[in-house]
């Protein structure tokens, strides 16, 4: 499994990920084409939502079986910036292989070469897999609802 930067052509089958991704959150996305909007995000100057896909690895049109986007975000009162992680998506056959792993090594990379000193993001609060794999990197919750649960890894 190769994880690599997305790219405009890969536009459909991501769209085809988010859905599933949707679907396991129990919510759906307008039914409508995204590519000029993120097209814009991933591409446009400044980006303002950087991403990566999982596919075989191999030379010719693979499948994707995974995502990932996250965006820089500056907090008011200390001014500093920090990583927000949108989404990050395995298909179900890929999840406990080390590729979500692997994922996250590239988002703490990215994180430090942007200046972020730390990566949030949210969850489902009844994604138990998901808190478990969290936690196994080190991260800690900051906040817990009913619903979700907001979580926090340092890359310092």
């Amino acid at each position: 499994m190769k994880i690599r930067v997305v790219r405009p052509k890969d536009f459909s089958q991501l769209r085809k990920l988010c859905d599933e991704h949707a679907a396991l959150e129990e919510v759906t996305i307008a039914d409508r084409d995204l590519s000029a909007q993120w097209n814009s995000a991933f591409f446009g100057s400044p980006a303002q939502l950087f991403g990566w896909v999982c596919d075989e690895g191999g030379n010719g049109p693979d499948p994707l079986r995974g995502y990932m986007t996250a965006s820089i975000r500056l907090w008011t009162w200390s001014a500093k910036t920090h990583l927000y992680l949108d989404c990050i998506y395995l298909q179900p056959e890929l999840r406990r292989s080390g590729i979500g792993r692997a994922m996250f090594r590239i988002l703490v990379q990215f994180a430090r070469e942007s200046g972020c000193h730390e990566i949030q993001w949210r969850t489902l609060s009844s994604n138990e897999t998901g808190i478990a794999f969290y936690r196994s990197l080190g991260a800690v919750p900051i906040t817990d609802t009913m619903q979700w649960s907001q979580w926090s890894l340092s890359v310092d």
